[in-house]
């Protein structure tokens, strides 16, 4: 059960959070008119990956076709949301540490579910898989423990 599910929030987190950089990345290479090919290149990119990650959800047989029909819609949503930035979303959810945050508790779901794969006996890939999500949740931890310092200084 606990595999189960540590698996498919760490899938549902990982897609929102692919679905939000590509909004992110919309709004600062369209919305600010920030041309460069830097920018270009990292939005060509992300969404490739989100529509990578979009044929990933919609593929999986597990959910009922409704579930992923919405799961699809809620990560359009999510890219809408932070490409246009309504005023109705809470502030604090742009700020990079929020992301960070983010991040590391969606590496910290997959590490979960690569442990629990291990114990149960599977390969040594899940592992590889819960020791590369643990850096990448611990690199985003320390990382979102040092920026609020830094925006203070910066804004202020």
């Amino acid at each position: 059960m606990v595999l189960q599910l540590s698996l498919w929030t760490g899938i549902v987190g990982l897609y929102l959070a692919i679905a939000g950089a590509f909004g992110a990345l919309i709004r600062e290479t369209i919305g600010r008119g920030r041309r460069g090919w830097d920018r270009v290149l990292a939005a060509a990119y992300t969404f490739l990956l989100f529509c990578a990650a979009s044929a990933f959800v919609l593929a999986v047989t597990d959910w009922p076709g409704w579930s992923r029909l919405a799961l699809f819609g809620v990560g359009l949503s999510a890219a809408w949301v932070a490409a246009v930035r309504p005023a109705w979303v809470p502030a604090p959810i742009w700020r990079p540490t929020f992301s960070y945050r983010y991040l590391a508790g969606v590496m910290a779901l997959a590490a979960l579910w690569g442990i629990n794969q291990a114990m149960a006996g599977s390969p040594t890939a899940p592992l590889m898989i819960a020791v590369s999500a643990l850096a990448a949740g611990a690199a985003s931890s320390g990382t979102s423990l040092r920026l609020p310092s830094f925006e203070r200084s910066e804004s202020g």
